[in-house]
């Protein structure tokens, strides 16, 4: 008698994580700006207490974002404390963090945030295939405790059996160690969990973590990357509403574990990076053969012509 022939399909989900900012949540038209300058200005006005014209404060504000976003392009996570400690750099003058996070937690509780369209509709479905949910995301210019009071006040924790934030750990996305920390508090090996992210780092971050990766585009605005990334040149599913995912699962799930094992196995052989340039150091060196140099021409002198 024969065995049953093997199934050569990955083996099942078991787990989903996803995104916070811009993908499971999102601004009204004007929301952004709005909630920008009221965050901003949580810092300008303790500056401008402390003798700062009003320009310098600004000017030593947006300095500051700037700083605090590539360090966290890096994989580390910046806190208020960070920050506060950044702007005393700056202007010293150090605003006290503890005021400003209050600050900013009433600014981004006024903000016009909700789900994104279809939201519920896929938690349920995804519940109802039996799937563990969790949300990894990265907290920059928030306190973690206002993030959570608005995941509470939109009636998130029912629905999310794991929350990561960045501000709880050393560690942000691009890093994998968040989406490591999820797949433990879930209780799921890594290769059993789907990652689902609108930005570059969340690609990153889940292709170091080995984990399955979907992109969302259904923000109005992609966010493009603090610093140049060096991406797996693979082709990831992507998912342009939530509408798409409960019908689509399946379809997804193998589409992106093929993805994920054509990216590993292109970093192992060293396909898909770029080329190293001449002079780099710490970098292997190219596998071309240098080409060999050219012979100079031999220049003679013509002697002059005789004079009459």
């Amino acid at each position: 008698m024969t065995p049953p022939p093997r199934a050569t399909g990955p083996e099942p989900p078991l787990a989903v994580t996803i995104d916070l900012w811009y993908t499971l949540l999102a601004f009204s038209r004007a929301g952004p700006r709005a909630y920008e300058r009221n965050r901003r200005l949580a810092w300008v006005e303790p500056l401008v207490a402390g003798g700062l014209p009003v320009r310098a404060a600004e000017e030593a504000v947006r300095a500051m974002e700037e700083w605090a976003s590539r360090r966290e392009a890096t994989g580390r996570s910046v806190s208020l404390d960070a920050q506060a400690d950044e702007i005393a750099r700056l202007t010293r003058v150090r605003p006290d963090p503890d005021r400003v996070g209050h600050g900013i937690a009433f600014a981004i509780a006024s903000a016009d945030l909700r789900w994104h369209a279809g939201t519920h509709t896929m938690l349920r479905a995804l519940r109802r295939r039996g799937l563990k949910l969790g949300i990894v995301s990265n907290i920059l210019y928030e306190p973690p405790e206002a993030a959570r009071g608005l995941l509470r006040r939109l009636g998130g924790p029912k629905f999310f059996d794991a929350i990561v934030l960045s501000s709880d750990g050393r560690d942000a996305k691009p890093a994998p160690a968040m989406i490591r920390r999820a797949a433990r508090a879930l209780g799921v090996p890594p290769n059993r969990l789907l990652h689902i992210g609108d930005s570059p780092a969340d690609l990153l971050a889940a292709h170091r973590a080995r984990v399955a990766f979907v992109r969302f585009t259904g923000r109005p605005r992609l966010p493009a990357a603090s610093r140049r990334i060096r991406f797996p040149r693979v082709r990831y599913p992507v998912l342009r509403s939530w509408a798409e995912l409960p019908d689509r699962f399946p379809e997804i799930w193998v589409a992106a574990t093929a993805a994920r094992d054509r990216a590993l196995r292109r970093a192992r052989t060293g396909r898909g990076r770029p080329r190293p340039t001449a002079g780099s150091r710490g970098r292997a060196r190219s596998s071309r053969r240098p080409r060999p140099p050219r012979a100079r021409r031999r220049r003679t002198l013509r002697p002059d012509p005789p004079r009459a």
